[in-house]
């Protein structure tokens, strides 16, 4: 018998570290996600000072303990433009979120269980939308509908919908083929309370992974939108549109564009590492 020798002791918090990436959000991660959901539920914990209040005299300011993230071309607090932007970010990614599940289960729902001419007519639908960038289709839709909040969610929304659709048709045909599924039907039930009681509740795992992960993707898309002049309308903080305004700025002021834009990649990481961790929690066998 061979005995199975300790690994070295410089490698032990290495170990530990890739083991706790396999199997949960890592620490700087969750404190990013914390802070993030304050600034969403209450930023005047996180920044009192009024993000509309102008002040000429201290514009272009760099950071200083008086201003975390300096002050911008009107002398307003970036750091609390910024805390109070999360909330418009958050909450237009949401509803853009709740849509696409929202049409890409009733795409997928009858694709998968239904099969034969309903499942490939709505899958060219879910092809053609797949052969066009995701950031192609929200310009053609916002730019049709025009600015708001609201059409942002819209536009999207629907360019995350193929990948929500295609998921839950691929876990409506594993599910249906379960003998659970097979004696629901001997029991004589009909196919939308099979569909809605018996389906449907076993292909959740990796629809809320995949929603998990494409969250990440929106709130950075909402940004990218916003940046191109097509969400909040200033005077009201966005981070898209408080990267924009600080373009012009950029040689001089570098914290303005700079900033929001490092609070922007934090936050997106740290989505997509909370997306793969309840992918991995979720996604189990039947």
């Amino acid at each position: 018998m061979t005995a199975t020798l300790p690994a070295p002791a410089h490698d032990r918090p290495a170990r530990r570290a890739r083991r706790g990436t396999r199997t949960g959000v890592p620490w700087l991660a969750l404190a990013a996600l914390l802070a993030f959901a304050l600034a969403v539920a209450w930023p005047g914990a996180l920044a009192p000072q009024d993000p509309f209040a102008e002040n000429i005299a201290q514009r272009l300011s760099p950071p200083s303990t008086a201003h975390l993230f300096g002050t911008d071309e009107l002398g307003r607090d970036l750091f609390s433009r910024v805390v109070h932007g999360a909330r418009a970010s958050l909450l237009t990614a949401l509803g853009a979120l709740g849509f696409a599940i929202g049409l890409g289960l009733l795409i997928g729902l009858p694709a998968g269980y239904l099969g034969g001419a309903t499942d490939r007519v709505l899958m060219a639908a879910v092809d053609v939308l797949l052969a066009l960038p995701s950031l192609l289709i929200s310009l053609l839709i916002v730019s049709g509908l025009g600015t708001g909040r609201a059409n942002l969610a819209l536009a999207v929304g629907l360019a995350s919908v193929p990948a929500l659709a295609r998921v839950t048709r691929a876990e409506v045909l594993r599910i249906s083929t379960q003998p659970f599924v097979e004696a629901a039907h001997g029991y004589g039930l009909s196919r939308p309370r099979i569909l809605l009681r018996h389906v449907l509740p076993h292909s959740r795992g990796p629809i809320l992974a995949l929603a998990a992960l494409e969250l990440a993707t929106m709130v950075l898309s909402v940004s990218a939108l916003s940046f191109l002049g097509y969400g909040a309308q200033p005077p009201d903080p966005e981070w898209g549109t408080l990267i924009a305004a600080g373009r012009s700025y950029f040689a001089t002021s570098w914290w303005l564009t700079a900033l929001p834009g490092a609070v922007l990649a934090v936050v997106v990481l740290a989505l997509h590492r909370a997306g793969r961790a309840l992918g991995a929690t979720e996604v189990r066998p039947v």
